[in-house]
């Protein structure tokens, strides 16, 4: 099986609002990422988000999340992660937390509690608990992908709730999504993401997505 070969091309920034553009190319797929660790420009990306979704019709908003740690986290120890990820289309956000209290609480409180807004990642469980216990933040809508697949097409996912993303991406595009074995270590609360980090998150938040939409258009068995 072949491969992914992801390429990231950094597009540039802006120091005052402290961001940096990039854009993903992964074979004939494309997206355009931001990644900041100002909550300013966090709530204005999710501002602008909601502004452009018009709910009617039963029309949901679905994005995906995805957060990163640096280390384990349990209920009785709750360390902050270095990231926070969202996708929706070809625009991603990645979030930087750093400092370790730099967490968007503010930003994302209406957002995550947004009657419109379905929220799609893979582990989403142990997430959503960790925003509730940590920060006090309800995520109304959410769904775990291979759960998710699972119910729509248990024939072709096997009932197995527990797939990850690699999994689950050898199986929908037939070729390997391979991280390098240091991706989790190191470098995460630099000032500056070296570009491999941006990748490799914004990938795992961009498939999600994709899986998001898969799996949410799948019909439902009786």
């Amino acid at each position: 099986m072949k491969t992914f070969e992801p390429s990231m091309v950094f597009l540039g920034g802006n120091h005052i609002e402290n961001y940096l553009a990039y854009e993903l190319q992964c074979d004939n797929m494309h997206c355009y990422t931001t990644v900041t660790r100002n909550a300013t420009y966090l709530t204005n990306w999710i501002a602008e988000l909601l502004s452009a979704f018009v709910p009617h019709g039963g029309r949901r908003l679905r994005v995906s999340m995805d957060m990163i740690w640096d280390q384990f986290v349990n209920d009785a120890n709750l360390y902050p992660p270095v990231t926070l990820q969202f996708c929706y289309e070809h625009t991603c956000i990645i979030y930087q937390v750093s400092p370790p209290d730099n967490f968007p609480r503010s930003s994302l409180e209406h957002f995550l509690n947004h009657d419109h807004v379905d929220f799609f990642g893979f582990e989403m469980l142990y997430k959503v608990q960790y925003l509730r216990q940590a920060y006090n933040l309800v995520v109304r809508n959410w769904f775990d992908i291979p759960c998710q697949a699972c119910l729509a097409n248990p024939t072709r996912y096997r009932n197995v709730a527990n797939l990850s993303i690699q999994n689950m991406v050898s199986m929908d595009f037939s070729k390997q999504y391979i991280k390098p074995s240091n991706f989790l270590q190191s470098d995460w609360r630099s000032n500056i993401l070296p570009i491999d980090k941006v990748k490799y998150a914004t990938l795992d938040c961009f498939f999600a997505y994709k899986f998001a939409i898969r799996v949410s258009n799948f019909p439902r068995p009786n």
